[in-house]
């Protein structure tokens, strides 16, 4: 007996199983895309923070000379962050106003941190005048002397020695150039009233000096004490 083709019936209302979704993979390009705008957040976010935790701290606008004076026009402000281990010993936007007028104690080169021990009371304030005392290194510590220090000036006349002056604050001297010789031509810049003043006048003119430095040393009595 022969057979027919064979025929597959589906029962009325059926239909075939649904096909599964098929998932697709994310492309390396939507990968890349999806990278850089989280990148951008986070510099983003972390550029904010680190705004906010910084200080402005002064550094010199050109080189600044051992004596001179402090002012707004020789600093230019930079910042740095709030978590510097040396901040506490740089001079800050925030105190320049206190601390303008002081002395430079030592030479600053241009783009150098100011660091506030480097800046030293004026000595000249209160009616206080300044006054160059002419002297031989020999005769001032071998210019060893330097802004913020304090001097006695000692004179002697027909071989007796005697203060002059104490406890001056030294506001400037001579130049390390000239400081660097063995002997020769020096100053010393000191702060002074009326009577030191003519003092120490009578002092050079009489051309025998010595300039001590006594800085942290005992006071001694001077003229008038």
């Amino acid at each position: 007996m022969a057979s027919g083709p064979s025929v597959i019936s589906r029962e009325a209302g059926t239909s075939s199983p649904p096909a599964k979704p098929v998932r697709r993979r994310p492309s390396l390009s939507h990968i890349l895309i999806a990278v850089t705008v989280f990148l951008a957040f986070g510099l983003n976010y972390l550029a904010l923070q680190n705004r906010d935790a910084e200080v402005q701290v002064a550094v010199a606008a050109e080189p600044i000379a051992e004596g001179a004076v402090l002012t707004a026009e020789a600093l230019r402000f930079v910042p740095v962050a709030a978590d510097f281990e040396a901040l506490e010993s740089l001079l800050v936007e925030d105190d320049l106003t206190e601390m303008e007028g002081r002395i430079f104690a030592r030479s600053i080169p241009s783009g150098g941190l100011i660091d506030a021990a480097a800046l030293v009371d004026a000595g000249v304030e209160d009616g206080h005048r300044a006054m160059s005392i002419p002297i031989a290194i020999e005769h001032a510590v071998g210019a060893r002397i330097v802004v913020g220090d304090r001097v006695d000036v000692i004179t002697v006349v027909d071989g007796v020695a005697s203060f002059v002056a104490t406890d001056l604050a030294v506001i400037a001297h001579a130049g390390a150039e000239a400081g660097s010789l063995a002997t020769g031509a020096y100053h010393v810049t000191v702060a002074v009233d009326e009577e030191q003043a003519l003092a120490l006048a009578e002092a050079i003119a009489a051309g025998s000096l010595e300039v001590v430095r006594s800085t942290g040393a005992a006071p001694v009595s001077g003229p008038g004490d």
